[in-house]
């Protein structure tokens, strides 16, 4: 219960992992409701006892484990993750050399971590992209409390994270959706087999209902959830990160001893 209710209260597990996950199930929740809810309250009180059982808990962490395993195919199909990519000397089509040099210089000054030259980038591949991860790590921890653009823009890579991640499942969903919307309106019919296109002249609100809704997630998943949309929010993510280490302290400096001398 106490999971459950910190899904609810935390901006991030809501939009990112639970919506997702919930949108996946919407064509087929809404016939389910709309259809037998008024007429089965008992069906109406299975699901929220499923619900409160931990359903909604499920479906976010499967939406995050599925997105996480995504995640990591995409790291090695881009050569590494947008925070990552966007520090890279040898990377030009990220951010721009200018502010590539001062996020570098923000880093050494605000995290106390001293960046690669390109030179040196150039020498040892492995590791300037450790340096890298490293900084973005460290940054991230100082940052976690931030509720400003900065978790928006996180919020926005995760849920286009993991809605890509669970877009084979969503797709199937919709197409069982459709063709339950098109049997609710009698458009299918098993006994006797027929179709009746007819009948969505006046199919009624739940296949309506249960259409729309189907349609319109399974257009979402094919033309707009895909690789580019994730990689463009992640390197927007990355962007805002990175000027937030604007608003942080200077790392101390390290103090020197000296050994005295002898006299």
């Amino acid at each position: 219960m106490t999971g459950l209710l910190d899904l609810f209260k935390d901006p991030y597990e809501r939009k990112a992992r639970l919506i997702p996950g919930l949108l996946v199930a919407l064509p087929l929740l809404v016939p389910l409701m709309s259809v037998y809810g008024a007429r089965h309250p008992v069906l109406t009180g299975v699901l929220g006892l499923l619900g409160g059982c931990g359903a909604m808990y499920a479906l976010a962490s499967i939406a995050r484990g599925r997105g996480k395993k995504l995640e990591e195919m995409l790291a090695k199909e881009w050569g590494g993750m947008p925070t990552t990519i966007a520090l890279r000397h040898r990377d030009a089509s990220a951010l721009d050399s200018v502010s590539k040099r001062r996020y570098h210089d923000a880093i050494a000054s605000k995290l106390g971590i001293t960046m690669p030259t390109a030179e040196e980038e150039a020498a040892d591949p492995a590791r300037a992209d450790d340096l890298y991860v490293g900084a973005t790590k460290r940054l991230r921890e100082l940052t976690r409390g931030d509720k400003s653009l900065l978790l928006k823009e996180n919020i926005a890579y995760g849920f286009h994270r993991n809605m890509l991640a669970m877009k084979p499942v969503g797709v199937v969903i919709c197409m069982l959706g459709l063709i339950y919307g098109l049997v609710i309106a009698k458009v299918i019919q098993f006994v006797p087999p027929a179709f009746v296109p007819s009948n969505l002249a006046d199919p009624g609100l739940a296949a309506v209902l249960t259409l729309l809704i189907s349609i319109a997630l399974l257009a979402a998943w094919l033309l707009y959830f895909d690789k580019d949309a994730v990689r463009r929010v992640g390197f927007a993510y990355a962007e805002r990160l990175f000027e937030s280490l604007s608003s942080l302290p200077s790392a101390p400096r390290k103090r020197t001893t000296r050994t005295p001398t002898a006299t």
